[in-house]
């Protein structure tokens, strides 16, 4: 239950589309702290974690949760609420509402499961717009302008549309809104959201002031030199990458988080975003796919004489001849011309067949991209179609 890279979601601001993403979410944070998760939704079509899995999950500390009381504990409530996502199930929110009770008395951090105080948003808010009488005119000008559904996120447009003829009332929900989002991020012990829809951060740049002036006080984690809407934007990537890995897998992240491979990947987002908070860039957009390429381009495979040789014999008494592995090796070079690397600059003899992939190689490069995508660690050949893989997302970004 040690904290490696702790993140957040509100995942059902994102309905189906937030839990098509959640393995990666999991797979990419230890731990993944969900805000009041629809159990229902774990349910739908695209979410690739199964109901025992997610309790598994919860239970094992990889993911946390927090939400209200009445969300947490409140069967009735939950069922008597106007969004069909809310609907209690038994399987989850019967285990869910023991562990949140069980963890009650553990220190916060600890918590497998976090009953969140009451909002405070409404208050902070009616004083702050009335304190900022510009800020009822600017959102309801951006919020409500013809495009306004192409930068900023449906739920919100739809809200301003509602309050159209209500200015202060407009400015005072969003704002509300904004402070309990912040808050709650906070109170899950994190600094790092993810936001799954770029409107999102548009909307964060829209509301900057406002969450300059609030009261939230964010943990120190992660990157200090990144806001969060920057860590949004870098772990947002990172499940982009991370959806081009899987190539139409469908391997259980449970499996996953047990073994090596997570144990590489959390470590290494926080250490990426820890370097790229220092770099002082710009724009963080790109960095997460641009620092991957750049292990990639500066790893290497290493010759093992007793692997090579090996291998060979294996390869001749398979195919029943050289011949057999001289052609093999030609098409395989087709692989590397397409990655641009100089295929004829390695000979037959000494390290091809490692770095064609029929033996395994020593590699100092980021192994969990490799544990991701294959289950298996690096070899010549996955190397070529994960180098592949990351140009063509370097070249569309």
């Amino acid at each position: 239950m040690t904290d490696v890279f702790r993140t957040f979601c509100h995942i059902s601001e994102y309905g189906e589309a937030g839990y098509a993403n959640l393995h990666r979410m999991i797979a990419t944070s230890s731990p993944l702290v969900l805000w009041a998760p629809s159990s229902r939704l774990v349910s739908s079509p695209d979410c690739r974690v199964t109901e025992r899995e997610f309790v598994a999950l919860v239970e094992r500390g990889t993911v946390r949760i927090i939400g209200r009381e009445w969300w947490l504990t409140g069967r009735a409530g939950r069922n008597g609420h106007p969004w069909e996502g809310a609907a209690w199930t038994p399987l989850i929110d019967d285990a869910v509402k023991a562990i949140a009770l069980q963890d009650a008395s553990l220190p916060r951090n600890e918590r497998r499961v976090v009953i969140a105080e009451e909002e405070q948003g409404d208050t902070w808010a009616r004083a702050h717009v009335a304190e900022n009488p510009g800020l009822a005119a600017l959102l309801h000008e951006t919020l409500l302008a013809p495009d306004a559904n192409l930068h900023f996120p449906v739920g919100v447009v739809e809200t301003a549309r509602r309050h159209s003829e209500d200015p202060i009332g407009l400015a005072e929900r969003i704002t509300r809104d904004a402070y309990n989002h912040d808050a709650a991020i906070a109170r899950s012990g994190t600094r790092t959201p993810f936001l799954l829809d770029r409107r999102d951060s548009r909307f964060n740049e829209l509301l900057r002031s406002v969450r300059d002036a609030s009261d939230v006080q964010f943990p120190n984690a992660g990157s200090p030199e990144l806001s969060h809407s920057d860590l949004a934007e870098l772990t947002s990537e990172v499940l982009v990458v991370l959806g081009h890995l899987e190539n139409g897998r469908n391997n259980s992240v449970g499996k996953f988080v047990r073994g090596e491979g997570h144990q590489l990947l959390a470590p290494w987002m926080r250490y990426s975003c820890e370097s790229i908070g220092r770099t002082s860039a710009a724009s963080v957009r790109g960095e997460v796919i641009a620092h991957l390429q750049q292990e990639f381009e500066s790893s290497r495979l290493e010759n093992s004489w007793p692997e090579i040789f090996g291998t060979a014999d294996s390869l001749i008494g398979s195919s029943g001849t050289t011949a057999g592995v001289t052609e093999a090796v030609v098409s395989e070079l087709t692989v590397y011309g397409a990655v641009g690397l100089a295929a004829g600059a390695y000979s037959i003899g000494k390290g091809l067949a490692q770095r064609l992939g029929y033996a395994a190689a020593p590699y100092s490069g980021p192994q969990w991209a490799f544990l991701y995508a294959f289950g298996r660690r690096a070899s010549g050949r996955r190397r070529a179609r994960l180098q592949l893989t990351l140009d063509n997302l370097g070249s569309t970004d």
